[in-house]
């Protein structure tokens, strides 16, 4: 075995030295990215043994031709899976998780691309430029300088040899899976999937059906009925003028605050769409995320006698189906606009004719959901040129660079654009002259300079403004009416709330009694009684958030 070594040794050291270029890109700016010294000696290990597995699959191989091509992909791959570590580490201060491969599958291509974009700049462009490098030195060699590749042309190595190489790759594999999986992008891509397709069979099973076995209703209203639930997209209260902020993003809604119950102190449960959506819409929550017969504020509505609609202005696949579209499956008229919607952009006030359609349906009791595009970014996106209102530097912007204050007022011309569709759908319900109400809350926020150097959402960078949301609600006459009860929600918008309870709260509001109901749980209820609540690893938000006030 020795001989086959010192016979191949200038061969083998070439090949080392190229396969390990991305590992040397990894341990230079990782020293700088990552502040951790365990999770740097993790990181730097887990690529050290992929490496050596990728080395040691080539020299294996005795075809000079597929040593050639395997050089190729194996260090295309090193050098995306350090680049993908380089992205996350320099742009969210963290490692690639789960919940973020999660989010991958239930996005679509559009969407990828828009965050990609968002986040892209000069410093992050070139540091995984970097980490291609010699892969773009190999395409290059391989049209200008073939002969380059010789180096791949071992001398024929022994039984021994071979035997030995196997036993190390397979020792390396194993101390991969048993000590670095999660430092592996690929074992945990492996393992994601497992657990991603066990959690969408569980949502097609619970929540696809327009009917669910699991509802029991005790009693319900038999009263005509229309209701609006309006579910925003990354909308932080942090930029809404109803709520203190120092610019008008809400000049609709304001004229109309008399008649809205704005509650002042509610949270997502999550900040990213799909974890949050997935408890705000259905019974589950931070302490039960699987409940058994779980069930939706969709098929509670079918079960009580409503006709359902779902609107949205959301793509309903990404790389699969996403939660909020089996969600919107349960629903008995579904309409999505965004469905081809990859090259340009709909604006959200092209809802409001599908709503005016809904509306014209002869159904008594009626309930519309209307998902909104919102402000997602990319935030200039979202809004016509018309709605190009704010310039100059916001005052109240932490961190005042050239660059905040482009997104601060994109943000906030997004911010006063989804105004202006709320508004509209608010005043069609009105012209009904019905028992109705309308009620609008946001997936999560956004962060855009308000707490940290930063903008957008990420659970690693999760701050106040992500999981600050607006939530209100408009009732016509007719409803008050005949639901005393509301008559006291002024003396309730202070309530903590986190809105991972909505469904006891919607509810309340079309007068079901379902079995498992908890009433304290209603935002809009007499008896609610503050709970806990519980976000990211466990941690009480209250306490949080106190500790977060005290800092700043």
């Amino acid at each position: 075995m020795i001989k086959d070594i010192k016979a191949n040794l200038k061969s083998i050291l070439q090949l080392t030295l190229i396969m390990s270029f991305p590992l040397l890109v990894l341990v230079i700016f990782g020293l700088f990215l990552i502040n951790d010294f365990t999770l740097f000696f993790r990181e730097v290990g887990a690529i050290v043994l992929i490496t050596a597995i990728f080395t040691g699959v080539i020299l294996l191989i005795n075809s000079f031709k597929i040593k050639k091509i395997s050089l190729f992909i194996f260090q295309f791959v090193l050098a995306l899976l350090v680049a993908i570590k380089a992205f996350f580490y320099f742009t969210f201060g963290t490692k690639p998780s789960a919940s973020a491969i999660f989010i991958i599958f239930e996005t679509n291509a559009k969407e990828v691309s828009e965050f990609f974009s968002s986040y892209f700049n000069i410093s992050i462009l070139s540091l995984i430029t970097l980490c291609f490098l010699v892969f773009i030195f190999l395409i290059i060699n391989l049209f200008y300088k073939p002969k380059f590749f010789q180096f791949l042309r071992f001398h024929k190595t022994s039984s021994i040899f071979k035997i030995t190489l196997i036993l190390l790759m397979l020792f390396s594999g194993y101390v991969l899976n048993r000590s670095f999986s999660e430092q592996s992008i690929i074992l945990k891509l492996s393992h994601s999937i497992k657990e991603y397709n066990i959690a969408k069979n569980y949502y097609k099973e619970h929540l696809a059906k327009p009917k669910n076995n699991a509802i029991n209703i005790i009693s319900k209203d038999e009263e005509p009925q229309l209701g609006v639930v309006i579910i925003g997209e990354s909308t932080s209260k942090w930029h809404m003028q109803l709520y203190g902020y120092n610019r008008e993003t809400n000049p609709e809604l304001s004229k109309l605050k008399k008649e809205l119950f704005v509650f002042n102190d509610v949270i997502a449960p999550d900040v990213m769409t799909i974890m949050s959506l997935e408890k705000v819409l259905t019974l589950s929550d931070f302490e039960n995320p699987k409940i058994d017969n779980n069930f939706s504020v969709v098929q509670l509505a079918n079960a009580a006698a409503f006709e359902t609609h779902w609107i949205s202005n959301q793509q309903p696949v990404g790389f699969t189906e996403s939660t909020p579209t089996i969600i919107a499956t349960a629903a008995q008229h579904k309409k999505f606009l965004a469905t081809d919607s990859y090259m340009y952009t709909i604006y959200d006030e092209a809802l409001i004719p599908e709503v005016k359609k809904a509306l014209k349906t002869k159904s008594k009791r009626k309930l519309i959901f209307v998902h909104l595009i919102g402000t997602h970014r990319i935030y200039k996106k979202r809004y016509p040129e018309s709605y190009n209102y704010f310039n100059g530097v916001n005052e109240r912007t932490k961190f005042k660079t050239k660059y905040s204050k482009e997104k601060v007022n994109e943000y906030d011309n997004a911010v006063r654009y989804n105004d202006f569709v709320v508004n509209e759908i608010i005043k069609l319900i009105q012209a009904e002259n019905k028992n109705s109400f309308v009620v609008y809350f946001s997936d999560h926020g956004d962060d855009v300079f308000d707490t940290q150097d930063f903008v957008g959402h990420h659970r690693h960078k999760g701050s106040k403004p992500m999981f600050d949301i607006p939530f209100l609600s408009w009732f016509s006459k007719d409803y008050l009416e005949q639901n005393k009860r509301i008559d006291t929600l002024q003396s309730y918008n202070n309530r903590s709330y986190n809105a991972e309870d909505f469904i006891y709260s919607f509810s309340d509001l079309i007068n079901v009694n379902f079995k498992g109901f908890d009433e304290t749980r209603s935002i809009f209820s007499p008896n609610f009684k503050t709970r806990k609540r519980i976000i990211k690893k466990g941690l009480n938000y209250d306490t949080w958030k106190t500790n977060i006030d005290s800092e700043n």
